[in-house]
């Protein structure tokens, strides 16, 4: 982040800043209102100072400190409210689901998604229908993801394999997880949406630039508060160059995956045989009945969506989850009991069978709930004036939905600081994953919700579950649970800062034995 930064600039971009600032201010007209409480704040920069490298934690100890479950922020020229409890995230993305509808136009969605022509940062509008039901029929309905099972299959198998790989020698095998679960969620999203695996040979490079774009769609940067003055600011700060180096280097992962399938180079391996996501969208983009052109740069933001949005979620959680249970040996020995008993003697996981880990389900809501991979939903901008909770919330509103807040918080939870799956555990019901209280929001809510939700946790229980059913895990030699490092790096998406290291052994009666029990 550049806070630092921006009160070195001069001390000529401070007073046009004042000017301008105080311009708008004194121009705005109309009824009074009642507006949610806000803290106190500085002239020209707001509450920005407020605001830290992990601002879900920030804004989570700011409204615990003022009792404020919606907080007023003046972010620069930017007016914003932050919702921290429940029953407001349900008012936000129920009722006031329409007025909420829309994104700002954040500066790394403008470089980074070709002027938010993408799924996730797209105004609300026939551009945005017409593309999120594209993404839906081509690559999310629940005929296409259940006909990627092949493809979950064989990754995970081929993941399995390197494992199993890792622990002939006789000694227990230290394996950097991380990095198995970034090969892991790059594969098969790949394949499934580009028709093809991924380019290993790039991975540091592209490991790199998909991080650095995922920082910079987090939409907490300087420009973003000071749209009108954004040009100088993100020059002074040095963010615009940040964002042209990120932009060419996805433009030309873009471009490597498009010439190869015009030249033909490509597989197309979608499961039922037809195109995959990207083939879809060239056929779609020369259709004559499109509902909203589609541009070369507009098929690019879609792409850069599938894999940014996707990849970076479903590695993310799948971190956060073996690293509870590796920090937690009884649950971790409850959850190797469930699988196997499930499984029992057939030597592999099939999909039918996820049904029926009910255990495995609430270890991942818990997870959800203390490791929120999205710490602050994609933020939304109001389109209309609404209310909430009482208060007047005006058109052209930034509005954020704090997931960490509301999973952490002592009035909605039980020792909330505390990783206890029994309490989503049910006599033998279905753990609903996606909350209908709106306490545990991974994938949103309303009509800018997560489409990729049945994807996402397809691939994330039958990994779980053939790790669980595979190999026993335990943390290196000499650490203990206290000793692992749960800081986090802010983006898009909330990933462990340091990487996952483990001991992986051979689990008596359930080893991997190889690709014949697996489809391919």
């Amino acid at each position: 982040m550049e806070f630092s930064l921006v009160f070195s600039t001069s001390a000529l971009l401070f007073l046009i800043s004042a000017l301008y600032v105080f311009w708008k201010t004194s121009s705005r007209s109309g009824p009074p209102q009642r507006l949610p409480p806000a803290p106190p704040g500085w002239p020209i920069i707001g509450h920005i100072h407020l605001l830290s490298d992990m601002p879900h934690h920030a804004l989570a100890d700011l409204a615990m400190t003022m009792r404020a479950p919606l907080l007023r922020l003046q972010l620069g020229t930017v007016r914003a409210v932050v919702i921290s409890k429940p029953d407001l995230a349900r008012a936000a993305l129920t009722a006031n689901d329409a007025a909420l509808a829309s994104r700002p136009h954040l500066l790394g969605g403008q470089f980074l998604a070709f002027d938010c022509s993408d799924v996730t940062f797209s105004k609300a509008g026939p551009y945005h229908r017409m593309t999120r039901r594209l993404l839906v029929s081509e690559l999310l309905s629940s005929r296409r993801v259940a006909a990627y099972h092949r493809i979950r299959a064989n990754e995970v198998r081929l993941l399995l394999g390197h494992l199993a790989r890792s622990t002939a020698a006789s000694a227990p095998a230290v394996v950097d997880l991380s990095e198995c679960f970034v090969n892991l969620a790059n594969d098969v999203l790949f394949r499934v949406a580009f028709g093809r695996g991924f380019p290993h040979a790039k991975a540091a490079k592209l490991g790199a630039v998909f991080a650095e774009a995922n920082e910079l769609f987090a939409g907490f940067t300087i420009g973003d508060y000071f749209p009108e003055l954004e040009p100088v600011v993100s020059t002074v700060t040095g963010l615009r160059r940040r964002l042209r180096s990120c932009l060419a280097d996805l433009c030309e992962f873009c471009d490597d995956i498009i010439d190869e399938l015009i030249s033909g180079k490509r597989e197309h391996i979608t499961g039922d045989g037809d195109d995959d996501f990207l083939g879809a969208l060239l056929r779609l983009q020369k259709s004559p009945d499109i509902e909203v052109p589609l541009t070369d740069d507009n098929i690019k933001a879609l792409v850069l969506d599938v894999f940014v949005a996707g990849a970076d979620t479903s590695l993310a959680a799948l971190e956060w989850v073996m690293t509870e249970l590796l920090r937690h040996p009884r649950i971790l020995s409850k959850a190797h009991d469930e699988v196997r008993r499930v499984i029992g003697s057939r030597g592999r996981v099939d999909e039918p069978d996820l049904r029926d880990l009910h255990y495995l389900r609430a270890i991942i809501k818990e997870t959800f709930r203390l490791h929120p991979v999205i710490p602050f939903l994609v933020p939304r901008e109001s389109v209309a004036p609404c209310t909430l909770g009482g208060y007047d919330i005006p058109t052209k509103t930034r509005v954020f939905i704090n997931t960490y807040a509301m999973g952490r918080d002592p009035e909605v939870w039980e020792k909330p600081l505390e990783f206890q799956p029994e309490r989503f555990e049910s006599d033998g019901g279905e753990i609903d994953l996606i909350d209908p209280d709106f306490r545990v929001l991974p994938f949103g809510g309303g009509r800018r919700g997560c489409p990729g939700y049945v994807f996402a946790l397809a691939t994330l229980q039958l990994s779980l579950a053939s790790l669980l059913y595979h190999f026993d895990w335990a943390l290196p030699p000499g650490m203990r649970a206290e000793d692992v490092n749960l800081d986090e790096i802010f983006g898009l998406s909330t990933r462990k800062k340091e990487p996952l290291l483990v001991v992986v052994s051979k689990s008596e009666g359930h080893e991997f034995i190889g690709g014949e029990n697996y489809e391919t």
